[in-house]
Protein backbone atom coordinates (compact mmCIF):
# COMPACT_ATOMS: atom_id res chain seq x y z
CA UNK A 1 0.00 0.00 0.00
CA UNK A 2 1.56 3.25 -0.82
CA UNK A 3 2.24 5.92 1.89
CA UNK A 4 -0.25 8.14 0.16
CA UNK A 5 -3.03 5.67 0.51
CA UNK A 6 -2.04 5.00 4.15
CA UNK A 7 -1.16 7.99 5.35
CA UNK A 8 -5.38 8.75 3.94
CA UNK A 9 -6.55 5.98 5.65
CA UNK A 10 -5.12 7.43 8.61
CA UNK A 11 -6.65 10.62 8.02
CA UNK A 12 -9.97 8.96 7.72
CA UNK A 13 -10.01 7.19 10.92
CA UNK A 14 -8.48 10.33 12.94
CA UNK A 15 -11.51 12.46 11.47
CA UNK A 16 -13.71 9.82 11.96
CA UNK A 17 -12.09 9.78 15.64
CA UNK A 18 -11.94 13.00 16.25
CA UNK A 19 -15.59 13.59 15.08
CA UNK A 20 -17.01 11.45 17.54
CA UNK A 21 -15.20 12.69 20.47
CA UNK A 22 -15.77 15.86 19.71
CA UNK A 23 -19.76 15.47 19.74
CA UNK A 24 -19.05 13.33 22.75
CA UNK A 25 -16.85 16.21 24.67
CA UNK A 26 -20.00 18.42 25.04
CA UNK A 27 -21.95 15.88 27.24
CA UNK A 28 -21.17 16.37 31.05
CA UNK A 29 -20.59 12.96 32.54
CA UNK A 30 -22.97 13.73 35.26
CA UNK A 31 -21.80 16.30 36.96
CA UNK A 32 -18.29 15.02 37.34
CA UNK A 33 -15.29 16.79 36.63
CA UNK A 34 -14.09 14.61 33.50
CA UNK A 35 -12.56 16.24 30.81
CA UNK A 36 -12.70 14.73 27.40
CA UNK A 37 -9.15 15.71 25.69
CA UNK A 38 -9.29 17.08 22.09
CA UNK A 39 -7.47 14.73 19.97
CA UNK A 40 -3.96 16.38 18.14
CA UNK A 41 -3.59 16.54 14.86
CA UNK A 42 0.01 14.76 13.99
CA UNK A 43 1.64 16.99 11.16
CA UNK A 44 2.22 15.28 7.87
CA UNK A 45 5.94 16.78 7.83
CA UNK A 46 6.72 15.71 11.27
CA UNK A 47 9.17 13.01 10.58
CA UNK A 48 11.36 16.07 8.21
CA UNK A 49 13.06 17.02 10.88
CA UNK A 50 14.15 16.02 14.54
CA UNK A 51 12.68 19.29 16.20
CA UNK A 52 9.37 18.72 14.57
CA UNK A 53 9.21 15.02 15.29
CA UNK A 54 10.12 15.89 19.29
CA UNK A 55 7.24 18.63 19.27
CA UNK A 56 5.03 15.94 17.48
CA UNK A 57 6.20 13.42 20.23
CA UNK A 58 5.73 15.63 23.32
CA UNK A 59 2.13 16.51 21.71
CA UNK A 60 1.22 12.66 22.03
CA UNK A 61 2.24 12.07 25.23
CA UNK A 62 1.10 14.94 26.43
CA UNK A 63 -2.64 13.52 24.37
CA UNK A 64 -2.41 10.08 25.80
CA UNK A 65 -1.85 11.28 29.70
CA UNK A 66 -4.91 13.18 29.37
CA UNK A 67 -6.84 10.96 27.79
CA UNK A 68 -6.03 8.47 30.55
CA UNK A 69 -6.98 10.44 32.99
CA UNK A 70 -10.54 11.40 31.85
CA UNK A 71 -10.78 7.36 31.45
CA UNK A 72 -9.97 6.94 34.99
CA UNK A 73 -12.11 9.98 35.75
CA UNK A 74 -15.08 8.34 33.54
CA UNK A 75 -14.12 4.73 35.70
CA UNK A 76 -14.06 5.78 39.35
CA UNK A 77 -17.28 7.71 38.37
CA UNK A 78 -19.09 4.80 37.11
CA UNK A 79 -17.47 2.60 40.11
CA UNK A 80 -18.30 5.48 42.55
CA UNK A 81 -22.32 5.68 41.70
CA UNK A 82 -22.66 1.87 40.63
CA UNK A 83 -25.80 0.93 38.94
CA UNK A 84 -27.19 4.25 40.03
CA UNK A 85 -25.81 5.60 36.55
CA UNK A 86 -28.52 3.25 34.45
CA UNK A 87 -27.37 0.76 31.52
CA UNK A 88 -27.69 3.64 28.71
CA UNK A 89 -25.06 6.32 30.47
CA UNK A 90 -23.11 3.55 31.21
CA UNK A 91 -22.71 2.17 28.10
CA UNK A 92 -22.15 5.85 26.45
CA UNK A 93 -19.29 6.03 29.09
CA UNK A 94 -17.89 2.97 28.15
CA UNK A 95 -18.12 3.54 24.60
CA UNK A 96 -16.28 7.15 25.38
CA UNK A 97 -13.65 5.44 27.21
CA UNK A 98 -12.97 2.74 24.40
CA UNK A 99 -13.19 5.77 21.55
CA UNK A 100 -10.25 7.35 23.90
CA UNK A 101 -7.88 3.84 23.81
CA UNK A 102 -9.15 3.77 19.97
CA UNK A 103 -7.42 7.50 19.41
CA UNK A 104 -4.66 6.57 21.44
CA UNK A 105 -3.61 3.64 19.05
CA UNK A 106 -4.61 5.65 16.21
CA UNK A 107 -2.35 8.63 17.43
CA UNK A 108 0.17 6.66 18.26
CA UNK A 109 0.07 4.94 14.71
CA UNK A 110 0.77 8.02 13.17
CA UNK A 111 3.47 9.08 15.45
CA UNK A 112 5.24 5.86 14.69
CA UNK A 113 4.82 6.44 11.14
CA UNK A 114 6.25 9.93 10.81
CA UNK A 115 9.46 7.98 13.01
CA UNK A 116 9.90 5.94 10.09
CA UNK A 117 9.90 8.79 7.52
CA UNK A 118 12.68 10.58 9.67
CA UNK A 119 14.73 7.60 10.00
CA UNK A 120 14.23 6.31 6.25
CA UNK A 121 15.89 10.37 6.08
CA UNK A 122 18.71 9.83 8.17
CA UNK A 123 19.89 6.75 5.72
Amino acid sequence: MSSIVRNFSVGIALFAITSSLGLAQDRPIMGASCTNPVVPIIPDNAGQDLDTLLDAQDIVQSYIADSNAFIDCVDAVMERRGSAIGQTASDEWTALMNANVDSQEAIAATFNEQVQIYQAGEN
